[in-house]
């Protein structure tokens, strides 16, 4: 099957599913004191997305499966810092949480619904809970990674916000070079029972009732269904059904003309609890209509030819020049200041640091000691650069100073 991608998160209402009894994350950790500066290397983690979306049940349809995506960035400190690119292996895992079977029935249903047999505990792509990151040409990457939003130790309560720990270690002597720790994002907290319930039935069920019901279909009759097999997504690589509307247009246009465009976008996308919009931007007062537009718009857009996933709000449709992305690139996908992602530094689309989630600034707290984006030369520099750094910023003149940036 085609490689799943997943690019920009809050683009596609995804109307699902049987709620677990509560969605509240965990409390996050206390994040001070942490501050553990680098030695000779660096390692910079990120998700591509703010938000994994998944079914919370498989048994009657998929929207999406178990699927999260880690990057990482190497630098080797030094005066320039340096990219490593070679001579080192990074090895994952997630502390609080070290397996999926029993926390959602996928690899019951995963022949039907994607055609494989798949090991328990390894997603689509044949990556696990634990393994290797592979050097994609530009950045250490491993997807598909099977995560759910439920740590080991509660299986009852959501925790969206999972740790994945990434080691780096010198491949020939197998020395530890460094660690780092930031969040993988999951949750299945997309309330489609607000609206589609009946008693007895699931959620599920009641969806696929629907659509039998208003398209002269049997999908009941053929469960589980996975819904990108008719709409298009490009989110999943599937082509669709030739006639019939992609995944985003079909539910955006069919919600919008049922509710109405004050439809909140939390309803569909995780969720009143998760919160996934929860960037720089977010505790800026922006909301996700502000750059995605209302949930008509959203699909008038794609009707008009705009790629869902594809074609996504730009940075620099707000900021200035030395603030935008690289020419023909998502944010999630540009480039910069030596090399590095720009989510390296200020992390994932709709989780810009600093955020409204602790967890999202652990990484940070770590390399610099404080909770926001990376903007301290010494993080990856020995001495303070004298040239203009990232967005054309000048660097300080002092020495090194922890809280030279508070």
């Amino acid at each position: 099957m085609s490689r799943l991608v997943f690019p920009a998160c809050c683009t596609v209402a995804l109307a699902l599913l049987v709620l677990m009894p509560t969605h509240a994350p965990a409390a996050d950790p206390v994040t001070s004191g942490q501050l553990n500066p680098p030695t000779t290397h660096v390692a910079l983690g990120w998700n591509d997305l703010g938000m994994h979306c998944m079914n919370r049940n498989y048994a009657d349809m998929c929207i999406l499966p178990p699927f999260n995506n880690l990057w990482v960035q190497v630098v080797q400190r030094g005066n320039p810092p340096q990219l490593t690119t070679q001579g080192i292996e990074l090895s994952y895992r997630f502390p609080d949480n070290t397996y999926s079977v029993g926390k959602v029935d996928f690899w019951s249903h995963e022949q039907q619904l994607f055609g494989v047999n798949l090991p328990d505990n390894v997603g689509l792509t044949g990556n696990g809970l634990t393994g290797k990151l592979d050097w994609n040409g530009s950045a250490y990457e491993v997807t598909g990674v099977p995560l759910t939003p439920w740590d080991d130790a509660n299986l009852v309560t959501e925790q969206p916000y999972q740790y994945a720990e990434v080691t780096v270690k010198n491949a020939a002597t197998s020395v530890t070079l460094d660690q780092t720790m930031f969040v993988a994002p999951t949750s299945t907290e997309m309330s489609c029972g607000t609206c589609h319930h009946e008693d007895n039935m699931s959620v599920e069920y009641v969806i696929l009732t629907k659509h039998d019901e208003e398209h002269a279909l049997n999908l009941r009759g053929n469960r589980p269904v996975l819904c990108a097999s008719c709409h298009s997504s490009n989110a999943l690589g599937t082509p669709g059904t030739p006639g019939v509307k992609s995944l985003s247009q079909a539910i955006h246009g069919k919600h919008a003309a049922e509710i109405g465009s004050t439809m909140n976008c939390y309803s569909c996308h995780p969720g009143s609890q998760t919160q996934c919009q929860r960037g720089a931007m977010h505790l800026a007062g922006k909301v996700c209509s502000d750059c995605h537009g209302n949930i008509q718009q959203v699909a008038n857009s794609i009707a008009g030819g705009r790629r869902p996933w594809i074609d996504e709000p730009r940075c620099s449709q707000c900021h200035d020049a030395a603030h935008s992305e690289n020419a023909g690139k998502l944010y999630r996908n540009s480039i910069g200041h030596g090399g590095l992602y720009c989510a390296a530094c200020h992390n994932s689309p709709h989780a810009e640091l600093p955020t409204a989630k602790a967890r999202d600034a652990v990484q940070a707290m770590r390399v610099q000691g404080t909770a926001t984006y990376i903007r301290d030369c010494m993080v990856c520099h020995t001495t303070m650069p004298t040239a203009a750094g990232p967005h054309g910023a000048l660097p300080p003149s002092s020495v090194r100073n922890w809280t030279l940036f508070n």
